[in-house]
């Protein structure tokens, strides 16, 4: 790169002075002996640097393919040693399970002490629960407690965005010194569950001191990368930047095939010296090895060598040019101006050509004096196409002629010029570009103009692609803001529901059959069971209540839910069911799949009132790619899709962006509620799926649900229901810190014959269970109480008696709730309102697991 031309200034040489010296006899002779010592020269320096060449090239190749060696050998060496690793890993997460199941912490700190032995580069080999929190490792019995929630190969498992071994970048502890990777596995139950993560930390400063102990030859330097061109271990520097993400790299890492090969000599980004270098990939991780050997190292007998080379021609050279002598020095000098400028000349049109914009010349009456090939290919104008016609007619639409004249115009007044406008190619094709132009000056003045163009379209679209994601993520926040409202009123509304069901359920039992107390009564309750229904879709599209999944038969729950609606269908449509899927299973709450049919069919129904054509399709497909569908993104996998299809009024774009919003309904007043996409979407989302919608005014639309396909056997259909259970006479302590509801929950309990002891307080709950645990048989605790939870409530009376069953009552559900009553000992958690029905069953089945004396 530095064997440019001399630009030392060249003599001036005039016409007159050019002309005026008397042509000499010898002059063909000056210039036969010219010819034939340039001949001469040229000759021995061509061999000689093609003997260097030659002879660096074969240096260089050499060196190549020792590193290359080197590289795949250290590359090999450290798959062998990660793979050891992982084996260990999955092992850790196999005694993980083994350790869960029988509670034996002491054995499973031995086995991963043993395991962290096994290999002189573990630092630790932990497991981490389901909640972050450390559980157990190799290097301390007990654990001390620690919280790794927050460390990205815990968030990585849980969110599954590592379906296997997961390798962290480079880090280093408080109290190490020493840098450490992290090989880790999700721990998962026989369901798939996410259960923890089990993980070996790694030294890197063990593969330093095996890089040392290779003892690789002085000049030589092993590099180490991580993930996206992390520095994990840099040899012979113990001080490298470990750790440093090295984003332009590439070179120094192993390319993809089809990519082009890595130049003989490289700058290394980590110790910033020119090397000869070779990379590896690590066999099945996401690493490389390279090893480079420092230029000045490989090249040394090279240079030796062309050093010896270049005296002897430089001696011989010499010895043509005193041959010479005098007689062409005069046209030796005027030659090398000559080869000087042309050399120049070359640079510049190389530089013009190849300049990564698309570049014009125009004289002063704006016709292109010259393009260069970007030019060519941007707009699709040969050179001598455009060679003599006015720019404006070449790219310039017609509606910017305007515009053209005024820069023009500018350009011709000796001003730059900068900005983004629209040029048009051969084709017709409008181009968004960015268009800078300056003027052309020399010592006589202005000469002519130049203008360079660079094609800003792709920059365009991803600008527009930038705007359309924002406007869907503050749609979606906006969603996510109503249904967390929407779920925290209809959970304190279901404390008012639990009373009017409650008492009203009571007193429709006492009320006369047929008399005007009943009917009264039995108006009450339809409208409170209507409201009850309200509630609960609230509740499903805020997620705060969510319904037991299981593997269900898709055609069977479809066709069954066709039913209702075919019952309820008006003459004038005609239902049109395809439903070839076979067993096809969904892991899917039965009541969520009639849900999603019901809603989709009565909002067909609603947008055909003259009648039509309600088609409901359901098949099984594959996806090998994602999908961006209308309403989500839609992952490769095994699907079942639902595809309800109308041919009534249709949507306009703005209803079909807000169709999922909740409350939104183009119903008339008293029509609907708004909550029935709503919930379709919210249940959708739930499942893992995608929503693609498609609709236009007067010809219909087509909703096509994506739900996971599941290779799990359908369940069995429910048995019917048992008579009501009732009880013996066992007492109940009952805790509801709302006075109402507790009222309600001890009549009802006194109606299933139980003897009920009902608190608001759960302080004077625990007194009264403290000094007589014995005399209850059971506990039905509400969740969400002042003071204390049901669940701490709950842990202290199994603290002072260990057998007692507990009920839980929670307006919530979920996981989190699941896991809290499990550690407390709570096997049965109930729903708010509560009913005759469930609350029996559930005190049935507490007391069946409760001891016989």
């Amino acid at each position: 790169m530095n064997r440019l031309v001399d630009t030392a200034p060249v003599p001036r040489v005039h016409d007159s002075e050019r002309w005026a010296e008397p042509r000499s006899p010898t002059v063909g002779i000056r210039r036969g002996l010219w010819l034939g010592g340039a001949v001469l020269i040229s000759a021995m320096v061509v061999f000689a640097a093609y003997d260097a060449a030659h002879r660096r090239e074969l240096a260089i190749q050499a060196t190549q393919q020792e590193v290359a060696g080197l590289a795949r050998s250290l590359a090999q060496q450290m798959a062998r040693s990660l793979q050891t690793a992982d084996v260990i890993v999955r092992d850790a997460a196999t005694d993980s399970l083994v350790a869960s199941l029988r509670d034996l912490r002491w054995l499973l700190h031995e086995r991963l002490r043993d395991r962290a032995q096994a290999i002189p580069y573990a630092r630790d080999v932990f497991l981490v629960g389901a909640d972050g929190q450390l559980t157990a490792n190799a290097t301390r019995f007990p654990v001390q407690p620690a919280s790794l929630v927050g460390e990205p190969y815990v968030a990585a498992h849980r969110e599954e965005a590592a379906s296997g071994l997961y390798i962290s970048g480079a880090f280093r502890r408080a109290d190490s010194s020493g840098w450490s990777i992290v090989l880790s596995r999700a721990v998962r139950g026989s369901k798939g569950e996410f259960l923890g993560v089990a993980a070996a930390e790694l030294d890197l400063g063990y593969f330093h001191r095996f890089y040392e102990a290779v003892a690789l030859g002085p000049g030589r330097a092993v590099n180490l990368f991580g993930r996206d061109g992390q520095l994990l271990v840099h040899y012979p520097d113990a001080g490298a930047p470990v750790g440093r993400i090295f984003p332009n790299s590439s070179s120094l890492r192993p390319q993809p095939p089809g990519k082009q090969a890595v130049p003989p000599i490289v700058m290394d980004l980590v110790d910033a010296r020119r090397e000869i270098y070779a990379a590896e990939p690590v066999p099945g991780f996401p690493m490389s090895v390279g090893v480079g050997v420092e230029e000045s190292v490989a090249l040394d007998a090279w240079r030796t060598q062309a050093l010896h080379s270049v005296v002897r021609t430089g001696l011989l050279c010499l010895a043509v040019l005193l041959l010479i002598g005098l007689v062409v020095r005069q046209l030796r000098r005027r030659e090398r101006a000559e080869e000087q400028l042309g050399v120049q000349r070359a640079l510049l049109d190389e530089l013009f050509e190849s300049a990564p914009e698309a570049i014009v010349m125009v004289d002063l009456g704006e016709s292109v004096m010259r393009v260069n090939r970007e030019f060519t290919r941007l707009f699709g104008y040969t050179a001598d196409e455009a060679r003599g016609r006015l720019l404006s007619d070449l790219i310039v639409p017609d509606d910017l002629k305007q515009e053209s004249r005024r820069i023009g115009l500018s350009l011709g007044q000796g001003r730059h010029v900068g900005k983004e406008t629209e040029r048009v190619d051969k084709a017709g094709t409008r181009l968004r570009v960015s268009l800078l132009g300056a003027p052309i000056v020399t010592a006589t003045g202005q000469i002519a103009s130049y203008a360079i163009f660079r094609d800003i379209s792709e920059r365009a679209l991803a600008e527009a692609e930038r705007e359309k994601l924002a406007s869907r993520l503050r749609q979606a926040e906006k969603l996510e803001a109503i249904g967390t409202m929407a779920g925290g009123i209809a959970h304190d509304f279901n404390n008012i529901l639990a009373a009017i069901l409650g008492y009203g359920d009571m007193a429709l039992s006492t009320a006369a059959e047929g008399g005007a107390l009943s009917r009264h009564v039995g108006h009450v309750m339809t409208a409170a069971h209507r409201a009850k229904a309200l509630v609960d879709q609230i509740l499903a599209y805020s997620r705060s209540a969510r319904g037991r999944s299981a593997a269900v038969n898709a055609s069977a729950m479809v066709g069954e839910a066709l039913d209702l609606v075919r019952a309820s269908l008006p003459p004038s449509i005609e239902l049109r069911p395809h439903l070839e899927v076979g067993k096809a299973t969904v892991i899917a709450d039965p009541t969520q799949v009639h849900q999603l049919v019901m809603n989709l069919c009565r909002n067909a129904i609603d947008a055909m009132p003259t009648g039509g054509t309600l088609g409901v399709t359901l098949d099984v497909l594959d996806t090998p790619a994602d999908r961006q569908l209308s309403h989500g993104l839609l992952p490769a996998g095994a699907y079942v899709r639902l595809c309800v299809a109308d041919t009534g009024s249709g949507m306009t774009p703005a209803v079909l962006e807000r169709v999922f919003e909740p409350f939104f309904t183009t119903k008339q007043a008293g029509m609907g509620t708004g909550l029935g996409l709503a919930l379709v979407h919210g249940i959708v989302t739930d499942l893992g799926g995608a929503i693609d919608v498609s609709s236009e005014p007067g010809a219909g639309s087509t909703f096509q649900l994506y739900l996971p396909r599941s290779a799990a056997a359908a369940m069995e259909k429910e048995e019917e229901k048992a008579p009501l259970a009732r009880g013996r006479g066992q007492c109940v302590l009952l805790v509801e810190d709302e006075e109402p509801l507790m009222l309600l929950t001890e009549e009802m309990l006194a109606a299933l014959n139980y003897e009920p002891a009902g608190f608001t307080s759960a302080a004077e709950a625990l007194a009264e269970f403290r000094a007589d645990p014995a005399h209850f048989d059971v506990v039905v605790l509400d969740h969400l109480m002042p003071g204390m939870t049901g669940t701490e409530l709950a842990a202290h009376l199994r603290q002072l008696r260990s057998d007692i069953p507990v009920v839980l009552v929670s307006g919530y559900t979920g996981t989190m709730l699941a896991h809290e009553a499990s550690l407390a000992g709570i096997s049965q958690i109930l729903t708010k309102p509560l009913d005759f029905r469930r609350l029996a069953e559930a005190l049935a089945r507490a007391l069946e697991r409760a001891p016989v004396d």
